[in-house]
């Protein structure tokens, strides 16, 4: 099972290997691992799965605004 990010910069890969399940998250385009897990359980590494990909589609959200939005100092 593999999900992407809304700009399509990061891909993560859900995957059954050495009797465990295993969570890829990978840069794209070429494919560098970033973050690999492994769970004993596929709904435990399905739910990671969607945990990184939503904190990866965050990150885009609240980088939006400029540097001036949200100065505290």
């Amino acid at each position: 099972m593999r999900y992407e990010t809304a700009e399509k910069d990061f891909e993560v890969e859900v995957a059954r290997t050495l009797n465990k399940w295993c969570v890829t998250v990978y840069q794209m385009p070429d494919k560098q691992i970033l973050a690999q897990d492994f769970f004993p359980e596929r709904w435990k590494a399905l739910a990671r799965a969607q945990d990184f990909i939503r904190l990866l589609n965050q990150r885009k959200k609240e980088g939006e605004g400029g540097p001036d939005e949200d100065d505290d100092y």
